[in-house]
């Protein structure tokens, strides 16, 4: 058991990070410069920023390309158009804000994703490192434009700011053209904040669009799951411990786990969030030597039962990720509670018996390190192992002993999950 605990320890702290390059082909097409549609295969990644080209597959093999080679790209709900144009780069955070007004721009090519699209206007977002930016299009000539949004320090006013919410009068432009004799429309515009709800209701109703149902690939997806497995679980006492040669012990109990998985990017599904709650118990129950190798008097008998819920949230990286195999790296946070049964030692000299002996405490955090497999999006197999951490308060005046001891817990978890 020994051996085992090192073996996967190393196997869950030296995966290879070569994978973090692992493809994720999904179903796509791309529309070229001279209007062509190409089916095909979209290389979907993470895009933290707007992506400035692109990996497409067909049998004819994988090309790469820019902005400015094709007109837009788009696979499963996700839909890029190209942009060659103004950006700005003015600050909005507001730490980071300009004293003055500051109308920078850059010029950039780049792909546009569209967030809201109708029969009059189409909504789309930028985003790179400074900020996430708003574009809009009237479907006439479908040439996008900046909505713009400024904040700035007032000159010589310390930190007062000022907003300029051009993107107001440019909304209500686009509104006056083809939804003049909504008054609702007009108000939500007057009210309207510089973000994606928002501004998407407003695209719909420009629109005339009572609600567009139409999925654009930008909202997270959770799935929920439940399953069972076994926990391995390994007590090593450490320290100036109050037994005298005390024993490491294991033992092997059940597991019932449920949660939910949370798709940061369901199209790509490459990172997930994920809560989940499992119970399982595990037990030390040894013969103990309190008297440290005096024959003459018998040993005594320590005994420790735990039932423990565990809550732990954890980031999910898919490694591999393809919709019939997926293999995947997890890491999260632990927090333990436990209700303990026992935690008393029966003197086999004085024939007493002592309880709360080692003062176990009833909460804890530990750190699993975790790797898995999902088959064909339902069946997910993983072994996680828990790395050592104390479960004992001996400094807690409530402790029959004192001293500098632990009784340190880690474990195997190896468990089989159901993706509804």
């Amino acid at each position: 058991m020994k051996h085992l605990y090192k073996i996967t320890a190393c196997i869950l702290l030296c995966l290879p990070l070569y994978c973090f390059a692992q493809s994720n082909y999904k179903p796509g097409y791309i529309v070229t410069n001279n209007g062509d549609t190409v089916r095909g295969a979209i290389n979907l990644r993470e895009w933290e920023n707007s992506p400035h080209n692109v990996d497409f597959k067909t049998a004819t093999g994988v090309k790469n390309y820019k902005a400015k080679d094709i007109r837009g790209f788009g696979a499963l709900n996700l839909a890029y158009q190209q942009y060659a144009g103004p950006v700005s780069t003015d600050e909005t955070n507001i730490s980071r804000l300009s004293t003055g007004r500051d109308t920078s721009y850059k010029l950039d090519t780049a792909f546009l994703q569209v967030l809201q699209k109708g029969p009059s206007i189409t909504l789309y977002a930028y985003v790179d490192d400074i900020k996430i930016r708003y574009f809009i299009a009237d479907n006439r000539n479908n040439l996008p434009f900046e909505l713009i949004y400024r904040i700035y320090h007032i000159p010589d006013r310390g930190i007062d700011t000022h907003l300029e919410n051009v993107f107001v009068s440019q909304l209500y432009g686009l509104a006056q053209k083809y939804n003049p004799n909504s008054d609702e429309l007009k108000r939500l515009i007057e009210q309207t904040g510089y973000n994606a709800p928002d501004l998407k209701k407003i695209s719909e109703m420009i629109n005339k669009m009572a609600y567009d149902t139409k999925d654009y690939g930008t909202n997270s997806s959770v799935r929920f799951f439940a399953g069972a497995g076994i926990n391995i679980t390994r007590l090593k006492p450490s320290g100036a411990f109050p037994f005298y040669n005390p024993a490491t012990l294991t033992s092997v109990n059940p597991t019932l786990s449920g949660g939910a998985n949370i798709y940061i990017n369901p199209n790509v599904g490459q990172f997930v969030l994920r809560g989940e709650i499992l119970f399982t118990r595990d037990s030390y129950n040894t013969v103990a030597d309190v008297y440290f190798n005096q024959p003459e008097k018998p040993k005594s008998q320590y005994r420790l039962t735990q039932y423990i819920a565990v809550f732990y949230p954890q980031l999910v990286f898919n490694a591999y990720n393809t919709n019939d195999f997926k293999f995947y790296l997890d890491a999260g946070l632990a927090l333990n509670f436990s209700k303990n049964k026992g935690d008393e030692l029966y003197n086999g000299y004085t024939q007493v018996t002592e309880k709360h002996y080692l003062n176990v405490n009833s909460y804890w955090i530990n750190y699993p390190l975790k790797v898995g497999i999902v088959l064909n999006r339902k069946i997910d197999i993983s072994v996680a192992y828990i790395i050592s951490t104390s479960i004992t308060n001996n400094i807690s005046s409530g402790s029959k002993t004192s001293g500098d001891y632990s009784l340190n817990l880690s474990s195997i978890l190896a468990g089989l999950h159901y993706n509804f």
